[in-house]
């Protein structure tokens, strides 16, 4: 055949060889029309003919959310070194027989497709390690599916299948069998619909067993000064220099309005270099583990497993459903939203930390998103959000729409008057106002004034009232921000466990003076005492979204010794509300170990245009504090 490319799609760069993209992009609106079958006049309804027609050398083709019907037989032969086909949400009712001869293919993925039957010739594909036809008509899969070499992932969920091929349980490679939603006699539906464990397990049980088989660089933060005291000497020691220089003298009035934020001589005992490093590694760190948390957002543990690979997750892995296609590959998502609205006041304000304008801004969020980066719309999950920025008071009197909201929900659901209730028992049904969602906002207002607890807890408690008033969450937000500012006073070695401990109990002796009953102080003293996630249990409905279930996967995060990219992955693997957790345990471990210490790829594959806002931000936020 030869290295052709005659086609008009032919890539530029060596690296772009890797991938033809000829999915279309939809938005939730659109991808609802899409999933209701209404056809859209942008949607491809069969491959180029340039594809077609051609020999070319992509790895990986994604042609998602199109509408075509029919693959030509031809297409291992234009496209003969494919390891990765994306082929869901079309309108396929069979794959050609000449299908199993793509050799090289690792990963098919052909869900929400009208597919009635497997080829034959599916089961030579030699490399294939996963496969996913969820959501289709399926009534029956090949026998010998189970004896394909090297397949391990298997998803055939929401079809009509009436039994699983035995193969699969005589499988030494297949680990995971998603079969919930079938017609299932064997195993029985009952157990697939447990879950890839109980499902795989039965299969091994009654499986016929067979004869064994004989085996023959680090990141560096683009930092762009805005107004400051001009140096003499353009090099970073003068840099350093004119900083504690600038320390010295306070009360130099054009040096104060410049800087704001300024903090005194002694208020870190880490170098400017590295205070910067870890005021940007906070930030990177909670948006880029809120980006990559949204892989997992609510998924079961063993559709996580199905779904992804550990040891190279990246943006573009993750799978657009009804859930995730709300976002733009490498977008962070509500979570860092809410961390962003404070830091844009900071910048807009002077430093200057104001519920009021924080109203403002959140009212206007929740209507329209970040106008600024491409949003038509705020996504606001928190029924406590929603229901306070709708109060018609709301951006006059916040902490009052705030605190009445908990006062109507104590009044609607407690048993007893208010003149008999103590307080310690009697609670009202108050924790669904006790979510995550004004969790994350916390990580940044450890940043101004990290030297004075006071002034830290203050401004903390002021933006947290603005929408979330109970006891509990005021905790959590004064936790949150007491240890960021903790570490970026840099006073205790942190690599030391004896030492760590020591400053998380320093900012949970100031959290605790927000809560108001024995009760409520137990529950915390036993949520920032977990040290590992097994302990957490992040997939309850119960306990999903509740403020001190991110908090104390942060905790837990920052008592870890791995790197960020292993513990980030650790955590978002177990699914529940992922991204909110991997958003406090990205913040805080960005913060502890700087923006050169995280994850290359997470950094330069979130979108461009969000990546120049932050950073525009930071610098901007670094400016104020008169850091070089």
């Amino acid at each position: 055949m030869g290295n052709v490319e005659t086609h008009d799609l032919s890539p530029v760069r060596e690296h772009e060889r890797k991938e033809l993209n000829l999915s279309r992009r939809v938005n939730y609106k659109q991808y609802c029309r899409h999933m209701n079958g209404e056809s859209c006049e942008t949607s491809l309804i069969e491959l180029p003919w340039s594809i077609v027609d051609s020999i070319s050398l992509y790895e990986r083709m994604d042609v998602s959310f199109n509408e075509i019907y029919e693959l030509p037989t031809e297409l291992p032969l234009r496209l003969p070194h494919l390891q990765h086909i994306n082929l869901n949400h079309n309108r396929l009712s069979e794959l050609p027989e000449s299908f199993g001869l793509l050799f090289h293919l690792r990963v098919v993925l052909v869900s929400h497709n009208n597919l009635r039957s497997l080829p034959k010739s599916f089961t030579r594909l030699v490399k294939l390690e996963k496969i996913d036809v969820s959501h289709n008509k399926l009534k029956e899969l090949p026998e010998d599916i189970g004896d394909m070499e090297v397949l391990a992932k298997i998803n055939v969920s929401h079809n009509r299948l009436r039994t699983l091929p035995e193969s699969l349980g005589q499988s030494e490679t297949v680990h995971i069998v998603l079969a919930g939603h079938n017609k299932l006699t064997y195993p029985p539906q009952s157990i697939c619909d447990e879950g890839s464990e109980a499902t795989v397990k039965y299969l091994k049980k009654y499986a016929t067993k067979k004869e064994p088989k004989v085996n023959l660089d680090k990141n560096v933060f683009k930092r762009v000064r805005g107004n400051q005291l001009h140096s003499s000497v353009p090099n970073p020691q003068s840099a350093q220099a004119q900083y504690i220089q600038s320390q010295t003298h306070t009360t130099n009035t054009p040096s104060r309005i410049k800087t704001p934020l300024l903090p005194p001589l002694d208020a870190s005992a880490l170098d400017p270099l590295d205070l910067r490093d870890r005021i940007t590694g906070l930030l990177y760190g909670a948006a880029i583990g809120d980006a990559i948390g949204l892989a997992t957002e609510f998924m079961p543990v063993q559709e996580a497993q199905f779904y992804y690979e550990p040891e190279t997750l990246t943006y573009s892995d993750i799978v657009r459903d009804q859930h995730r296609v709300r976002w733009r590959q490498g977008d962070w998502t509500v979570d860092f939203d809410q961390c962003a609205l404070v830091l844009d006041s900071l910048d807009q304000w002077g430093g200057v930390v104001d519920e009021l304008d924080f109203a403002k801004r959140l009212k206007h969020w929740s209507d329209h998103g970040f106008t600024e980066l491409g949003d038509s719309e705020g996504i606001v999950f928190s029924n406590t959000i929603t229901k306070v920025v709708n109060t018609p008071y709301f951006t006059e009197k916040p902490h009052i729409a705030a605190r009445s909201l908990v006062e109507q929900s104590h009044d609607q659901t407690c048993d007893q008057s208010h003149d008999q209730c103590d307080g310690e028992n009697c609670n009202g049904d108050v924790d669904i106002l006790c979510d995550n969602a004004a969790l994350s906002r916390c990580l940044v207002l450890g940043v101004p004034h990290f030297h004075d607890y006071q002034e830290v807890v203050a401004n903390t408690l002021r933006i947290c009232k603005a929408t979330h008033s109970e006891p509990r969450c005021l905790a959590a937000a004064v936790m949150v921000a007491a240890t960021v500012a903790l570490l970026l006073q840099g006073k205790h070695d942190v690599a030391k466990p004896e030492e760590l401990e020591k400053m998380i109990a320093m900012a949970a002796e100031l959290a605790r003076r927000q809560l108001t009953t024995e009760k409520q102080y137990k529950e915390f003293d036993h949520i920032i005492s977990v040290t590992q996630f097994d302990s957490l249990d992040l997939t309850s409905p119960s306990t999903m979204s509740f403020v001190y279930t991110p908090l104390a996967a942060g905790l837990a995060a920052l008592r870890d010794q791995r790197d960020y990219r292993e513990i980030i992955t650790d955590l978002i693997m177990r699914g529940g509300d992922s991204n909110s957790n991997a958003c406090i345990a990205g913040g805080f471990l960005g913060c502890r170990v700087g923006y050169s210490q995280l994850p290359t790829p997470w950094i330069t594959g979130l979108r461009n245009r969000q990546a120049e806002w932050l950073n525009a931000k930071i610098n901007t936020l670094l400016d104020m504090m008169g850091i070089p």
